[in-house]
């Protein structure tokens, strides 16, 4: 028996599906409600990827988590918790007369480079995955990140690669889980970079909101991709200096993401999240209820694959 994907045939085995989850912040509680439905219906997933938001779901469905156990964790989570502010009041006011006394004309130019320094995030991640590498997960698992200084894409993967055919980019097999998701959330102007071997890399939404194509080099025969990304809705509740870094960012990664969704992805997901805030985790079981929903109606078209 054959199965037919995107004009290739596969003779007599069952193809091998992969599912990448985009970046999206708090919206990313929406990717559980996906994989909750994938796994009740039986939909296997032997490949996953993920951005920043993303990278944390995917990395944690890799390492044996279920949906059920995420939506378990997430609940109890306290945001405030994680946040190591790496500016504080004075340290703007020390960089604003810096500023004043310096003849510059940029103040952004005296700033730090994060408002948040990330070791609390990167402890609480430690604490789930101890000291595993990117080997050592249950299934192959892809996460996204961008060196500052090359402007390359940085894929920590397994080492399970047919070619490597994408362009400006590395891979690392060896990473700590740990390190791979920090530097993948890194949020320019938000997070402090992570410093990763002779690399200053951020969120990897700034090249590859939704890694549909490291599964395909991966091996996947069949791609989904679930996109929390911005498509274009008006948003007139901007005021803040990390709003707006955000805004720009979802507004750059938008036209990439959909030209490589187009290109590399069988099924895309896009649960309504739009309305969901990016910093109130009072709203985790909305999210996960849009993922839930969207992937709903997303099943008729994923199970025809396989008829």
């Amino acid at each position: 028996m054959y199965l037919k994907i995107n004009g290739h045939k596969l003779n007599n085995k069952r193809c091998k599906i992969g599912v990448a989850l985009s970046g999206g912040g708090v919206r990313g509680t929406a990717h559980i409600g996906v994989l909750k439905v994938l796994v009740e219906n039986n939909i296997p997933i032997d490949l996953i990827s993920g951005t920043s938001a993303g990278a944390i779901v995917a990395t944690m469905y890799a390492c044996g988590y279920t949906p059920q156990q995420m939506q378990a964790m997430v609940q109890k989570l306290k945001m405030n918790e994680f946040i190591d502010l790496n500016v504080t009041v004075s340290d703007l006011f020390k960089h604003g007369m810096k500023w004043l006394y310096s003849g510059m004309f940029r103040f952004w130019s005296v700033l730090p480079t994060g408002l948040i320094k990330g070791d609390k995030i990167e402890q609480y991640f430690h604490s789930i995955w101890q000291d595993r590498t990117i080997r050592d997960t249950e299934i192959p698992l892809a996460i996204t990140a961008v060196d500052l200084n090359s402007a390359d894409t940085i894929f920590f993967t397994s080492p399970v690669f047919n070619s490597r055919a994408i362009l400006n980019a590395r891979y690392y097999h060896n990473t700590s889980l740990t390190d791979a998701v920090r530097a993948s959330i890194s949020i320019p102007g938000i997070f402090f970079p992570k410093k990763y071997r002779s690399m200053t890399l951020v969120d990897g939404a700034v090249k590859n909101n939704l890694p549909t194509d490291i599964l395909r080099h991966m091996g996947a025969d069949v791609v989904i991709g679930v996109d929390l990304g911005y498509d274009g809705q008006a948003n007139y509740d901007i005021k803040t200096v990390g709003e707006i870094l955000i805004q720009c960012i979802e507004i750059m990664s938008r036209e990439v993401t959909l030209l490589k969704s187009e290109q590399y992805a069988d099924i895309i997901i896009r649960p309504n999240t739009f309305d969901i805030s990016l910093k109130d985790m009072k709203q985790v079981l909305l999210g996960i209820g849009r993922g839930e929903e969207a992937a709903r109606e997303k099943l008729v078209d994923i199970k025809k694959i396989f008829e």
